[in-house]
């Protein structure tokens, strides 16, 4: 079974645009944050990397905007890892939101609709900003989630 971390965010009003929808940098924020915390239900995180001379870094990032997210709408962000490269993890993730009159009570027939998805390759380096191999304990710790 794969390890899926979800997180839970709401659109703020300062988060707005002038069209009234959650601003398209909020979304790469909130993708930011949940890949944190999907490092940290793991029992890692980027100052323990960086305590060991290893950094895991953005290299690249793709959102898709499925739906606009507006005040008062209830978010669930999962987060899971798709595939290691040598140096590389590409995570995998989905916003999912409630419409805002139902967020308070949402119902089985009234289901989340995807908001946005996102593809984002991380690279670990060292000391010298080159890459480096990703670290066994982190590919057997995602492993070992995903065997369970």
């Amino acid at each position: 079974m794969v390890h899926v971390q979800v997180s839970r965010f709401a659109p703020r009003s300062y988060e707005l645009d002038s069209y009234r929808h959650l601003n398209n940098g909020v979304y790469v924020g909130w993708f930011e944050q949940a890949r944190l915390e999907y490092l940290q239900s793991l029992g890692f995180s980027y100052d323990g990397f960086a305590d060991r001379q290893q950094w895991i870094v953005v290299a690249r990032t793709e959102v898709d905007f499925r739906r606009p997210l507006h005040l008062g709408d209830a978010v669930v962000l999962e987060t899971r890892v798709l595939a290691f490269g040598r140096s590389s993890v590409r995570f995998s993730q989905r916003l999912l939101a409630a419409p805002a009159a139902a967020a308070g009570s949402v119902a089985a027939s009234e289901p989340a609709v995807l908001a946005a998805e996102a593809l984002t390759v991380m690279v670990f380096s060292g000391p010298d900003g080159h890459s480096i191999p990703v670290p066994e304990d982190f590919r057997l710790a995602v492993g070992a989630l995903e065997a369970s």
